[in-house]
């Protein structure tokens, strides 16, 4: 028998998860005082599993033994399979629950073993790999968005509340529709858009702050590289310090002249000292004014 006719409202769905996340609540509630008496030390490590545990127990000992949960009796539903033609297996069932459950921790673990895969793989280029993780740290913050989306298609169309449902396939019918009051569903359908614009101006946000690290980024290497390439200009040209010296005036050398003998002075220095004597400062060999040649282009 096709029940796509009876398929859950929006009301009987979020009641009944309500419903069986308050049962949950108080079984981690029990299972954190049951730990705390085998010491501090054990409560401390091992409290945080204790609602994981109280999850997949409360769902799976319902799953296992083909019954509704708490939540589902209340709100008279019942999953059914893709098809809405019989009740889903057990395995899918499961697959649900740990999806549901765990899913998120799954997914951040393999994103964890991903990196370091490629982090320790040396026939990655490194261009690559920061290529790479950076995919992988959009990946991490990914699943708050598609939750979101999800959500809000949820209160659009009242298909599946939980994203491990969609993945499944698995529906919820109502089996005591005739014993609901009738009421007006605009006020999810106005929630629904709402979630949804929130979630498309959330990622656009994201994606602008994204655009203006990447030019950010951009610009600092351009800098940096401008930087580089003005130390190795600056350093290939010869300082004041390094600059040759003028014997006479013991200063680096201005407009270099040279002498017959082969000897640079500075054009005045040497000038200067040849109207006292004609003779080079250096070698003593005679030297006149004309046989001077300033040297152009030369330091």
């Amino acid at each position: 028998m096709d029940l796509r006719n009876a398929r859950a409202r929006q009301p009987e769905i979020l009641r009944s998860v309500q419903k069986d996340a308050r049962y949950t609540n108080e079984l981690a509630e029990d299972l954190s005082d049951i730990l705390r008496l085998t010491g501090p030390r054990n409560w401390i490590k091992y409290n945080q599993l204790c609602q994981l545990i109280a999850q997949l127990s409360y769902h799976g000992f319902a799953s296992l033994n083909n019954l509704q949960t708490l939540g589902e009796e209340y709100t008279g539903i019942i999953q059914v399979d893709g098809n809405y033609k019989q009740i889903p297996s057990r395995l899918l069932q499961l697959i649900a629950i740990i999806l549901e459950f765990g899913g998120d921790a799954l997914f951040l673990r393999v994103l964890q073993k991903l990196e370091l895969h490629i982090a320790e793989h040396d026939q990655i280029v490194p261009d690559a790999k920061k290529q790479l993780q950076k995919l992988i740290q959009h990946m991490r913050q990914s699943p708050s968005y598609i939750k979101a989306l999800h959500k809000s298609l949820f209160y659009l169309n009242a298909s599946k509340y939980q994203l491990s449902k969609r993945t499944t396939g698995i529906n919820y019918v109502l089996i005591r529709h005739w014993l609901q009051p009738e009421f007006s569903l605009y006020g999810y359908k106005i929630l629904g858009i709402i979630t949804f614009l929130q979630v498309t101006v959330s990622l656009a946000i994201g994606g602008w702050e994204t655009w203006r690290e990447h030019k950010r980024q951009q610009l600092n290497e351009l800098k940096q590289a401008a930087k580089t390439f003005l130390q190795r200009e600056t350093s290939t040209k010869p300082s004041a310090d390094d600059a040759p010296q003028c014997i006479l005036c013991l200063e680096p050398r201005q407009s270099s002249s040279l002498t017959p003998c082969g000897h640079m002075f500075c054009w005045s220095c040497i000038l200067d000292w040849l109207e006292e004597r004609d003779e080079c400062p250096l070698c003593r060999e005679s030297v006149k004014k004309s046989q001077v040649i300033q040297l152009q282009n030369y330091a």
